[in-house]
């Protein structure tokens, strides 16, 4: 058996073990969202309301820059979607 064959055999087990450590010590989204703190649960959903929020002002921007008719022409924009409610 050659040098290369060995190198990659090696080198494919290493990753493989590592990727195997991986799967097995990384917590998924739902278990670490459930270990976090009352106030850092809080804050993660006002930061995700924010996202929501900065997005559908951002489509509004994509939609009037692809009109071809300008902005000052029109007579009323249509407001965006009304967001979701805020549970507190």
């Amino acid at each position: 058996m050659g040098n290369y064959p060995k190198a990659f055999a090696v080198g494919f087990g290493i990753v493989g073990v590592g990727y195997a450590l991986m799967l097995t010590t990384v917590p998924t989204e739902e278990q670490l969202y459930e270990k976090l703190s009352p106030e850092l649960k809080k804050q993660y959903h006002q930061v995700k309301a924010d996202q929501a929020r900065k997005e559908a002002f951002s489509d509004v921007l994509r939609r009037a820059a692809a009109d071809p008719e300008p902005m000052w022409i029109k007579k009323k924009t249509p407001p965006p979607p009304p967001s979701a409610p805020k549970d507190e």
